[in-house]
């Protein structure tokens, strides 16, 4: 099921493994393809189906952005869901992914079995560095803020130690339509998630890098704390983007996760 049609939006899906298998729904970081999953995959499917679709504008959900909010997102998960009869999934979302799967979660929890967060919060980053990205942005293109980017979101040690696939991340970020990711960027200046943390009843494991700069603002303690029931995984040296960085690390992590017995 390549497309679904989610408020008249088309959204491309793609799923992996054993549909017999519980399900497991993958919500993008802004500015990435659901290809950014691929090496969770092999992990990720001994134990699960997965599902994955990108974002409004992004890769093959392809159209005109004028804009979204979390909301939004949200309402194309459960299309997505819908569209392949899944009932209850297991939700695991990254940075603006992971406000989605907040929501999801508090505003839908009969459709949330297990939750992962990584890299998130219920609101990310100042909003003065949003606003600067989002005017640099529409007056230059993604390329004028790459370099920016790039050293908010990734740790200084992995981009000299990992050029090529640094590469590979740069070259998805600057794939994504401008007005996509201004689209995305004024969705998460205006998202405040505190009171939907506050509501989440699903079993929660937060992932967050040391080196995080964006989680300053929120720190992963507080979400910890927040959430009932949850628990969190620092992963050393890693910054914002920690499923990049670590996904050897992670993926198994997230598999135990899923998998225990003594979950809820």
């Amino acid at each position: 099921m390549p497309t679904v049609l989610s408020s008249d939006f088309p959204v491309h899906v793609e799923t992996n493994g054993d549909d017999r298998r519980p399900a497991l729904l993958l919500i993008n970081p802004l500015g990435t393809t659901l290809e950014v999953w691929d090496p969770f995959l092999h992990d990720l499917c001994s134990h699960n189906w997965v599902i994955r679709f990108d974002l409004r504008g992004h890769g093959r959900s392809e159209g005109a952005v004028d804009s979204f909010e979390v909301s939004d997102i949200a309402a194309d998960a459960l299309a997505v869901l819908d569209a392949l009869e899944v009932p209850r999934a297991h939700v695991f979302g990254a940075s603006f992914g992971g406000m989605v799967a907040l929501f999801l979660a508090a505003d839908h929890p009969d459709r949330v079995d297990r939750l992962v967060l990584a890299s998130t919060a219920p609101m990310l980053g100042p909003d003065r560095w949003w606003k600067r990205t989002i005017r640099e942005v529409d007056e230059g293109g993604l390329r004028s803020v790459a370099d920016h980017v790039e050293r908010v979101l990734f740790s200084k040690e992995w981009l000299e130690a990992c050029p090529e696939k640094a590469e590979a991340a740069r070259a998805m970020f600057l794939r994504t339509p401008a007005d996509a990711y201004v689209a995305g960027a004024r969705a998460i200046l205006h998202a405040d998630l505190r009171d939907a943390a506050r509501r989440v009843r699903a079993s929660t494991l937060v992932i967050f890098g040391e080196k995080d700069p964006v989680l300053a603002h929120f720190p992963a303690s507080d979400l910890i704390d927040t959430i009932a029931d949850s628990e969190g995984v620092q992963v050393g040296g890693s910054a914002h983007r920690v499923i990049v960085e670590q996904p050897g690390i992670l993926a198994p992590l997230v598999c135990d996760f899923l998998t225990d017995p003594d979950g809820r």
